[in-house]
């Protein structure tokens, strides 16, 4: 028997569900499957950083246990346990994922491409094999030889960042050889965010034109778009470009399909034939390139507010995908529909203070468009100035039917800000 969304029922001994690094919003597939599935986490890394830690609904799970240095012991615990499945539930876990899922012949992606699907250079690499449009690039861990490609190729501004890494972690803009030169000693032999040491840096042509993130389920290589989104921008200190909000797309809009197409040969370029994926790219001049894909859930996951906005969530198709019978994805058209407006707010602190969460959820909750408010950090902890994702002290969802509403909430939200943050 199953359940209306084709989850299996619970039964006496129920069956075992691996989430593989269940951080930020990968904890919502934890929360989905708690009261149906025996939960087994895996990290893929001995040490995380803390703030992700932080993040893992570790109360939720009955093993835990370390990839990392225990690979044959968990790989021989999880035959025993015979999973439905494994889910990569972040970017830290998608090539044990992958390895893990490979192993114990469960549904999952290719683990030959899974480096395609997590080295920002060899990403693009791959995608410009099959065809799609990609920017410039050259990797190196010689700021001359950089200088002398950018030279070559006609490039004035080149984006700087690891290889490997996350949440715009040292993303720098760059339009000098002086900003060139100090991006790459400020990347070179630093432990990134994946916990993975820079040996080199990727250079990228600075893409000109409108940010757009893709958010999809696929499912034995068929891609359900579940929401897609225009990104803003705005400046912070050393010139970096962090994150103010995204709005949530019309499928009506003069450019969807052009991008749903693209990204669609992204999957297939990639090996995504299972699972969530998360996209971002540039709207140029001469169409849709992209910046990179992630092969697990996007930070935007918020069932809720989906629900209100297009009907369906990523996460719920998520969990169909691995644990159901593929029912509500095959009910649900391949792009969805807009019912309401939404925009995803980033919260930007401007100086170090205690965050004052319980304040900041009382004004907020003042808001006519309000959805909700999710904090990266705890109430009390010290923020710092926002750079990038990583720094940002939460994420705001405003829904509404008026998008003159969300713009007004959207105003109120960012007076509160300076005032608080």
């Amino acid at each position: 028997m199953t359940t209306p969304m084709g989850y299996p029922v619970p039964e006496a001994d129920p069956p075992t569900l691996v989430l593989v690094d269940a951080f930020s919003t990968g904890a919502l597939l934890a929360e989905r499957a708690r009261d149906l599935f025996r939960l087994i986490h895996v990290r893929s890394r001995s040490h995380l950083p803390a703030t992700f830690s932080a993040s893992l609904p570790a109360e939720l799970f009955d093993e835990d246990l370390s990839y990392a240095d225990q690979a044959d012991d968990v790989l021989r615990r999880l035959a025993e346990l015979a999973p439905v499945a494994v889910i990569a539930a972040s970017e830290f876990g998608v090539e044990v994922a992958d390895e893990i899922a490979a192993k114990l012949g469960l549904r999952g992606n290719d683990p030959a491409l899974s480096h395609v699907r997590r080295d920002k250079f060899h990403m693009l690499e791959t995608v410009a094999a099959a065809g799609l449009r990609t920017a410039k690039q050259r990797r190196g861990s010689d700021a001359e030889s950089l200088l002398e490609w950018r030279s070559a190729a006609g490039l004035q501004r080149v984006v700087v960042k690891p290889l490997d890494s996350a949440g715009s972690d040292d993303v720098f803009i760059s339009e000098s050889a002086a900003e060139i030169r100090a991006a790459v000693r400020a990347i070179i032999g630093k432990t990134n965010l994946m916990l993975r040491t820079n040996a080199a840096v990727l250079a990228q042509e600075y893409l000109v034109g409108d940010e757009y993130i893709v958010n999809t389920v696929s499912r034995d290589g068929r891609h359900w778009f579940t929401d897609a989104w225009i990104s803003h921008k705005v400046t912070v200190r050393d010139n970096r470009r962090i994150y103010d909000c995204e709005d949530l797309l019309a499928p009506s809009d003069p450019r969807f399909a052009e991008i749903i197409d693209y990204v669609a040969g992204v999957l297939d370029a990639l090996g995504i034939a299972n699972g969530p994926a998360h996209t971002e790219l540039i709207y140029t001049a001469a169409g849709p390139v992209l910046l990179e894909t992630g092969a697990r859930l996007s930070g935007l996951a918020n069932p809720r507010a989906l629900d209100r906005g297009t009907g369906v969530n990523q996460v719920d198709l998520t969990m169909d995908c691995y644990v159901g019978d593929g029912t509500a994805l095959a009910a649900q058209p391949s792009v969805y529909a807009r019912r309401e407006q939404a925009r995803c707010v980033n919260l930007i602190a401007h100086r170090e203070v205690p965050l004052p969460a319980r304040v900041l959820r009382e004004e907020l909750g003042r808001l006519p468009a309000l959805e909700s408010v999710r904090f990266r950090i705890a109430d009390a902890a010290m923020t710092r100035p926002t750079i990038d994702l990583n720094s940002s002290p939460g994420v705001v969802f405003l829904v509404h039917e008026d998008a003159a509403e969300i713009e007004r909430s959207y105003r109120t939200l960012r007076r509160l800000e300076h005032e608080l943050l």
